[in-house]
């Protein structure tokens, strides 16, 4: 035997770094064999010729010449082969094992990042969309308040409006708004003259004096028509200008319900994407945990023997086979060594050499498992929706008095 009867070792511990979990438990379950896991391995063969040597020097009762040759044959494959394999087999397997125990925390450290870094923003994200959805709902709000109170005071200017101008109209109903807009009596019915009793002079004057109280009342009539007609067309432009101003805040209204409903839109769409996200970063992580735990724990073991000399696919089975090969070979080197120097056999020097031995350093080191963080599924809310505002009726264009006051 000699020490390219495991060449793979070095080799595979730098290999095995740069391997995924998956991988790397296949290609050790193949590679990574303990020098006990075979009838024609060196812990075996070294086993078979150091039965023969004891039972030459008990049946000598020395250590003969050829004795000792094959003695220190022994001891060399001890030093050269078994104890570099086992020692490389052992750092072979911790890297296994811490390897595949890198995946279950990549799978947390996934998760984490998902946390940090795409589910934090999104819900900042959503809480920035909500402040300016919030912010235009108030905006709304108070909005149509105002409309409202534009309508309160266009109804009271029209009602008013209306009340002038059917005053005007009756002053004066025709079409034109002059003519013979009221028939006048007189004290009496005709303006005659006794000619008789009279002269021509006294009846002019009669009839003058008959017809001058007309003037007065004509002038103040129309006096009167005029300020109707002036408060009428005040009243007329003052509820034009109202009117005007309520379809101005309606659409003032009606643009900020758009935008408070596309808000609200952004909103509900990108909610519903983050808690679908957050399910999915879920699912995907627990399927994670399970895949990466599954192969730990079967990396780890412990498992069934592949066969009488120990062995199994699994490490703490490799585990428990080092550590009894590496006691077993300990013990016999302890021997060889009383041997070349003792130069026979004693029965006791068994158990001496059992107490120096110990494989404490063969231990391997299992990192425990984390606990699965909590799995949270944010429940993100919806924003409603604004109603657009509406006008009421109103009825400036159906007084009988005015046809169309407004225009």
């Amino acid at each position: 035997f000699t020490p390219s009867t495991f060449p793979y070792i070095p080799r595979f511990l730098t290999f095995l770094l740069n391997m995924r979990a998956g991988a790397a438990v296949a290609v050790a379950s193949a590679v990574t064999v303990d020098v006990s896991s075979r009838a024609d391995s060196p812990f075996v063969a070294l086993k078979q010729q150091f039965s023969q040597v004891e039972a030459q020097i008990k049946s000598a009762g020395q250590v003969t010449p050829g004795v000792y040759s094959t003695v220190k044959k022994l001891q060399k494959m001890v030093e050269t082969i078994i104890e570099p394999a086992i020692i490389e087999s052992h750092a072979a397997d911790q890297l296994l094992v811490l390897t595949v125990f890198r995946e279950i925390i990549a799978c947390d450290a996934q998760y984490k990042k998902f946390l940090s870094g795409t589910k934090a923003k999104a819900q900042a994200a959503l809480k920035s969309v909500k402040t300016e959805w919030a912010e235009c709902g108030g905006t709304v709000e108070e909005l149509k308040q105002r409309y409202a109170e534009c309508l309160d005071a266009r109804d009271v200017l029209v009602r008013h409006n209306n009340t002038i101008c059917c005053q005007e109209f009756a002053v004066c109903s025709s079409p034109t708004g002059y003519g013979d807009c009221e028939v006048v009596k007189l004290e009496r019915g005709f303006a005659g003259c006794n000619y008789k009793d009279m002269t021509g002079e006294e009846c002019f004057a009669q009839a003058k004096a008959l017809v001058a109280p007309l003037h007065g009342y004509f002038s103040n009539q129309d006096k009167k028509y005029e300020a109707l007609r002036f408060e009428c067309a005040k009243f007329t432009a003052a509820t034009k200008a109202k009117v005007a101003e309520c379809a101005y805040l309606q659409e003032a209204v009606n643009a900020k319900v758009m935008q408070t409903n596309e808000q609200a839109e952004e909103f509900n769409q990108a909610a519903e994407n983050t808690e679908a996200n957050c399910r999915t970063a879920c699912a995907d992580y627990k399927e994670c945990r399970a895949k990466t735990i599954s192969a730990y724990q079967k990396v780890v073991g412990p498992c069934e023997t592949t066969s009488s000399y120990g062995g199994g696919d699994c490490v703490k089975n490799r585990e428990n086979d080092r550590k009894s090969e590496w006691e077993a070979t300990q013990t016999i080197a302890c021997l060889l060594k009383h041997y070349c120097t003792g130069g026979k056999f004693e029965e006791e020097q068994v158990e001496n050499c059992k107490a120096t031995v110990d494989s404490y350093h063969l231990a391997v080191t299992y990192p425990k498992v984390p606990e699965e963080m909590p799995c949270e599924i944010p429940d993100c809310g919806r924003c409603p929706g604004c109603d657009e505002c509406v006008d009421r009726p109103y009825y400036q264009y159906e007084t009988p008095c005015y046809g169309s006051p407004l225009e």
